[in-house]
């Protein structure tokens, strides 16, 4: 990247799958160039559905014409595609757009290509803003998302928060709406701070309006912005249209990342729900009524509210009949393929389905990505079982359409309806994973290292309050440098105005959090050898109070930590903070404080770091833990220590993994054993207990806020 000397991060980065090596060092902090960079990549997401918000950014877009400088692209046939695309017609402005319409998304893919191909920054960034003014908002967002994820030039580059360039898809239309009259109202009773009008509205979950059933006890953790935008940006880093080989994915493990991931959040939301006393994930049949219903309680852009569903959906009717057959007809298939032991390929040829590595075939097949065998027979159940499920209005254009939160990533996890689909879908998972055998005995024991003892703080979880910038969800007056006070430009740059004035209108939620804790390891070692250490979450009881046996439970278990340990000889006592775990990341830095910062930077106020708490693939810290109860609710813990088996592709000296979150770096993990190993194979209890292993039962408890500040 040119004007930064990347010596190394800081050693946090929620990789993927949890698996990562990061070098440890001093922080990195930003040059002037890559500053104006960051500068111009926030004011581009301001108001995008205002196409006339900045005046320097439409005189940039005018002054640009994609067809005069088709030598500025490294695959301009992609990029005429694109030209002959917009010259047809474009999805319009202010309609709805989803990745899931066969229409958008080529048009989507299209828009991706112009400014992933574009030879360097200055093609890039004018591409990015003609696009701003001409192309539908939401297809823009998520084009520029995913190509800004792709291009390893732009590594290190922090785009806002999807909450923030779209309040709509995470607040509730209450929330939305009171943001508008304080706007429109201008402010009355309102102080300013730092002079800015500053708006702090509070906002509840949709249970909070409409009872619908029990599922939603667990709202406060399926409406969470921080998951589901952990889920957007992992479905941006691996789109399912996107092609491994033509982006460098397909040395990333990204089926077997698929399934994996996919498995880790039902079981994180299985213990979310044993918190609640709500017990296993229900499971549905297509031809019976489907018995939770789902009310968003949110509206579109354009004032079009989000489809609900009613508790006890036909979906199995007669308009949809031949759709239901169609979709358990693929599900068959895949079944059939899982037991049979082989994919059947187009020209009759077989690929093998019995090793443990075909897992990657199997995640490929499942979601039904380019790297698939054969999605010509196997299909995408998911997606159109979504759109079954969602509940959203049959449409009979292509560019009027209405789809339900299922179809769209970053609101897919509110719906319960989304954790009983992909229960359904990872039962594939652990089908596949029943036909391997055990591991034995001398693959998983560690003869060199036993675990002495492992001692853990008490687990305290609680509800804090927590702000986000929604001032997107509201319009603003033209943008006009003219119209600032002198000096004010240079104070702050471009943010929101009202009548001259700058304001912030924020959205605060209480949402779940959780004490810090540290993990105290005691490990003996024969000899000096290198380990990986992980360590799990699992529930101790059923929802019935049984306690689970160890090859049941195996399915349930979270993984919370993993890291390389270089073990001497004797007695090894060492302590991990649970702020060190790498699969979790820091709340994101609300967009007014971000853009704040970049000019103070610029300015020489102050400096900027690329700083990786806030990298965008890291599941949240807050949700590290389910909430338990206020007596304390039991858990396992589990802990393992492997010998290193150093990852198929080795880390390349000089390429930053941590900037990109290592996408299409195919070198991130930490080594090669499979993801949720030693989970991921049927137990053999006779052989199973060995001495690099260790069990802790724990007791997570929930306090209230107040009696945290009490204590501390």
């Amino acid at each position: 990247m040119k004007g930064l000397t990347v010596v190394a991060l800081l050693s946090l980065a929620a990789l993927a799958a949890g698996y990562v090596v990061v070098p440890e060092g001093k922080v990195t902090y930003a040059d002037k160039d890559f500053l104006v960079k960051q500068k111009q990549m926030l004011e581009v997401f301001q108001h995008v559905h205002q196409h006339e918000v900045h005046t320097e950014l439409w005189e940039v877009s005018k002054a640009y014409d994609i067809e005069q400088h088709y030598d500025q692209y490294s695959n301009v046939e992609a990029v005429k595609e694109f030209v002959t695309l917009y010259k047809h017609g474009l999805l319009p402005f202010d309609e709805i757009f989803s990745v899931f319409d066969d229409h958008h998304r080529e048009q989507a893919i299209a828009l991706f290509h112009l400014f992933y191909y574009a030879k360097d920054w200055e093609t890039f960034y004018k591409s990015v803003v003609w696009a701003r003014f001409h192309v539908n908002e939401g297809m823009f967002v998520y084009a520029v998302t995913v190509a800004v994820l792709h291009r390893k030039d732009l590594a290190g580059l922090e785009l806002p928060a999807p909450y923030e360039i779209y309040p709509y898809y995470f607040f509730n239309t209450e929330v939305v709406q009171k943001a508008a009259q304080y706007k429109m109202q201008g402010f009355p009773g309102v102080k300013k701070v730092d002079d800015v009008y500053t708006v702090v509205i509070p906002t509840n979950y949709t249970g909070w309006y409409v009872h619908t059933n029990v599922a939603q006890k667990v709202s406060y953790f399926t409406e969470d912005i921080g998951l589901n935008t952990y889920y957007y940006y992992f479905h941006a880093d691996y789109p399912f249209w996107m092609g491994g080989k033509e982006y460098g994915l397909y040395k990333d493990r990204r089926g077997e990342l698929y399934l994996f991931k996919h498995q880790q959040l039902l079981a994180r939301y299985y213990l979310e729900r044993l918190s609640n006393d709500l017990g296993t994930i229900p499971e549905f049949s297509w031809f019976k009524p489907i018995v939770t219903g789902y009310y968003p309680n949110m509206h579109y852009y354009n004032g079009v509210s989000f489809p609900s569903r009613d508790n006890y959906y036909e979906v199995y009717t007669p308009e949809h009949y031949e759709d239901v057959e169609e979709v358990v007809e693929y599900e068959h298939r895949i079944r059939e393929a899982i037991d049979l032991g082989y994919i059947v390929l187009p020209d009759g040829r077989h690929v093998d389905l019995t090793k443990p590595e075909s897992v990657e075939y199997l995640g490929n097949l499942i979601q039904s990505n380019p790297d698939s065998v054969n999605s010509r027979f196997y299909k995408y159940v998911g997606w159109f079982a979504r759109i079954l499920l969602g509940g959203s209005i049959e449409h009979f254009e292509n560019y009027k359409v209405l789809p339900g939160v299922l179809e769209h990533y970053e609101t897919s996890l509110r719906d319960p309806m989304f954790y009983q689909l992909y229960k359904r879908i990872i039962q594939w998972y652990w089908e596949f994973k029943d036909h391997l055998q055990p591991y034995t005995k001398e693959e998983l024991t560690f003869g060199e290292l036993k675990f002495e003892s492992v001692k853990v703080d008490k687990l305290v979880t609680y509800f804090d309050r927590s702000d986000a910038d929604i001032t997107n969800a509201v319009d603003v007056e033209v943008f006009d440098e003219s119209s600032m006070k002198a000096g004010e430009m240079k104070k702050f740059g471009k943010i929101a105005h009202y009548q001259g004035e700058d304001f912030v209108i924020k959205a605060r939620q209480w949402r779940l959090n959780h004490m810090p804790f540290t993990v105290e390891y005691s490990v003996v070692a024969e000899k000096p050898v290198k380990g990986v250490v992980r360590m799990y979450l699992g529930p101790k009881y059923d929802q019935y109070g049984h306690a689970y046996g160890v090859n049941e439970n195996r399915e349930n278990f979270v993984l919370l930590d993993t890291f390389e340990w270089e073990f001497k000889q004797g007695q090894n006592v060492f302590v991990r903070e649970s702020t060190q775990f790498p699969l979790y990341v820091q709340d994101r830095t609300p967009y007014f404080e971000l853009y704040k910062w970049v000019m103070d930077a610029y300015n020489g106020k102050r400096q900027f770091p690329l700083d990786m708490t806030e990298a965008h693939c890291g599941f949240p810290s807050r949700l590290m833990l389910p909430k338990g109860k206020k007596g304390g609710m039991p858990f396992q813990l589990y802990f393992i220590v492997s010998p290193y088996h150093a990852p198929a592709v080795p880390q390349h000296e000089g390429y930053d993994y941590t900037l990109n979150c290592g996408v299409a770096s195919g070198a991130r993990y930490i080594d090669s054993l499979p993801f949720g190993y030693p989970f991921d194979r049927p137990i053999d209890e006779k052989v199973w207990y060995t001495p690099n292993m260790y069990y802790l039962d724990t007791m997570i408890f929930h306090k209230k806020e107040a009696e945290i500040n009490a204590v501390h």
